[in-house]
């Protein structure tokens, strides 16, 4: 192969260093020799699926949040690979009480902001765009976007932590996610909250300032700022585009959208950010960002971080189902970094591994001929988990329950409101071979909702295990009977999980389930099914999938975005909780996120910890290593377990 050929005159060289220190500066030595035909061009081909939506109020996942985190910018940033630590972006400081940011007593935060920063319309941003960007997050929400991440610091915790809430704070009218609803209530009412929400978040033209009030103390307020749902839009592009305008009479009109309605509009098909990319295309296969050449960093926003335009002219994120499709185009070169289906894709591409680096920086020569660098012992903040679905959805029919009935060839649409059933899943995975086969060893059993090591998690806490006779057992103690009375054990039952396309993952999850709840009764028949990805997406969020495998990144490093995310927030919802499970759960993620003593959080922590045991609506799985691969002619690469996939602007190539 051509890169090997170039690679082998430098072999002796190359293995002399053997060993070599921080990536960054170091970058280029394991680089020496590795060279791409066009340097300009990033090309990356990942999992098929693409994102969905590029309205940042509304994008909620990983997909949507790449392009959002490169096309737009945000007021402060984490610092290069650190996630606990903020730099500025849009803002001229990260606000802390030291500095006058954060008042004495928690509740008003002001953030400073850059002049002559320009959108790539050529509009010039205002603090009344930064304000009317987080005005609009909040009045537009709904149970399916990040918005609550603003929403609940600002106007106090709720039921759901939505604007709405504050209308309907006993749930009696259903205002959440119900547009129609909403535009019934009082004008002078809805007019009344709209204000509120402007008099909590405040522009000052003249200071260049926007200033945020808070209803509680929220120690992780201003970090919450660094995600993708925190991008600065510009306010008369929103309004030209088919969204809101700022009108207190006419916000209700825009709540509570869904991705198809606002990708019918430039709103969410079309992007105008401040970031170092512009959209330039999204097609159903792939995604071209053009660098934005007027970009306006002037000054590294940390030590060592670019200024300028972007180096890399054109990145092109191609959407490619296939895992050996995309693993070829890689060692054609023609893919400069491409995504695993999972950790069992890593020994083939470990076959062509010529240097490895690790999350510190520390990087070795393995062999100075092969074309490929590996990152391992990737920092992680994300687990993928198992969810019961406990009132699926069967208007206009659904093929994941077959029958709808206690029949063997189906499942009712309550079906997982049975404990036993759930617990009976619980018994049947065997973590030894998820964490063996799946994730390559390179994993450990979750012991509880948060992540391994965050302020909570308990490793002497109770946890289910691999135990084929406590699944049978609980299968045996359920209550579901057949029409004529026989029980479920005698009866059996049918249902499918469904799985995104190209996701190896979560198509071995499903299979695990599959192959042990059959071996304990074959009359039980759990089968997984490939879906595209947005049929895949379409199926959970019409909440149509009996039982549903998915991940989860946090939005910031807190135990609360884990609780408030896996009961009534994000995942809950899609599960249907039942109001009584609710009930419990909810005051204790609420003492959870406003107790501020750490040792009474871990308490409190506790007490959910066990509840979520004992309840069992999900099947937690373990958290697993990281690893990434691309060419050796790629520079600048770090991991921050919060971005979605890759932060372009700090790439470069040989």
């Amino acid at each position: 192969m051509r890169k090997r050929t170039l690679a082998t005159t430098f072999t002796t060289a190359i293995v002399a260093l053997l060993v070599l220190s921080a990536c960054g500066p170091k970058a280029a030595d394991f680089s020496a020799g590795f060279k791409s035909k066009d340097p300009t061009t990033f090309v990356i081909q990942e999992i098929a699926g693409g994102p969905d939506t590029l309205d940042p109020t509304l994008a909620y996942d990983t997909a949507s949040g790449e392009i959002l985190q490169n096309v737009y910018d945000t007021l402060v940033t984490y610092k290069r690979d650190v996630k606990t630590e903020l730099v500025p972006m849009l803002a001229t400081e990260v606000p802390t009480k030291e500095n006058g940011g954060v008042s004495a007593d928690g509740l008003t935060v002001t953030f400073k902001l850059r002049k002559g920063v320009k959108f790539h319309s050529g509009s010039e941003m205002t603090a009344d765009d930064v304000a009317f960007s987080f005005q609009r997050g909040v009045l537009s929400a709904g149970s399916i976007s990040p918005q609550w991440l603003f929403i609940e610091p600002l106007m106090g915790s709720t039921v759901w932590n939505d604007i709405v809430d504050q209308l309907d704070p006993d749930e009696s009218k259903g205002l959440i996610d119900n547009r129609e609803a909403l535009k019934a209530e009082d004008p002078a009412a809805l007019a009344g909250l709209c204000e509120t929400v402007k008099s909590k978040i405040v522009a000052d033209n003249a200071a260049n300032t926007v200033t945020f009030h808070l209803a509680q103390p929220w120690g992780p307020f201003v970090i919450t700022f660094a995600g993708f749902w925190g991008s600065i839009q510009e306010q008369d592009w929103v309004a030209a585009n088919g969204g809101w305008d700022g009108d207190c009479g006419t916000w209700q009109n825009y709540y509570a959208p869904t991705s198809e309605e606002v990708n019918q509009k430039q709103l969410g098909k079309g992007a105008n950010g401040t970031g170092p990319y512009k959209l330039k295309e999204w097609g159903d296969t792939e995604v071209i960002l053009e660098s934005n050449e007027d970009y306006w960093v002037s000054k590294p926003l940390w030590e060592g971080a670019p200024t300028g335009a972007p180096k890399l002219k054109t990145v092109i994120i191609k959407f490619v189902e296939e895992f050996s499709t995309r693993f070829a185009a890689m060692l054609a070169g023609d893919a400069d970094m491409i995504q695993a289906g999972s950790a069992q894709d890593w020994p083939v591409m470990d076959e062509e591994v010529g240097a490895t680096c690790d999350q510190a920086g520390v990087c070795t020569i393995d062999d100075a001929a092969k074309p490929l660098v590996r990152y391992v012992n990737q920092d992680v903040s994300n687990r993928t988990d198992a969810f019961f679905n406990f009132k699926i959805n069967t208007e206009g029919g659904n093929d994941f329950i077959g029958s709808g009935k206690i029949d063997g060839n189906g499942v009712p649409p309550d079906f997982f409101s049975d404990i036993h059933i759930r617990k009976a899943f619980n018994y049947c995975f065997d973590w030894d071979i998820y964490i063996r086969d799946v994730a390559q060893g390179e994993g450990v059993q979750a012991n509880n909702v948060m992540l391994l090591g965050e302020l909570g998690d308990d490793p002497d806490g109770d946890h289910y295990t691999y135990d084929p006779a406590m699944c049978e057992a609980e299968f045996k103690a359920s209550t579901w009977k057949s029409e004529d009375g026989k029980s479920l054990w005698d009866t059996g039952f049918r249902l499918i999980v469904g799985y995104n396309a190209g996701n190896t993952s979560r198509q071995a999850v499903a299979q695990i389930f599959r192959d042990n709840i059959s071996a304990v009764n074959p009359k039980f028949k759990v089968e997984s099914q490939s879906l595209e990805w947005p049929n895949y997406l379409e199926a959970y969020q019409t909440k149509k999938l009996p039982f549903f495998i998915i991940g989860w990144i946090e939005d910031i490093p807190d135990p609360h975005n884990w609780t408030f995310t896996y009961t009534a927030g994000a995942f809950g919802g899609k599960q249907g909780l039942p109001q009584e499970l609710l009930d419990q759960f909810r005051p204790l993620v609420e003492q959870g996120a406003t107790e501020t003593d750490p040792a009474k959080r871990t308490a409190i922590y506790k007490d959910f910890n066990k509840l979520y045991f004992e309840n069992a609506p999900a099947v937690i799985l373990a958290q697993t290593g990281a690893r990434r691969y691309m060419q050796r002619w790629v520079n600048g690469y770090y991991t921050n377990s919060l971005y979605s996939y890759n932060y372009y602007y700090v790439l470069w190539k040989s």
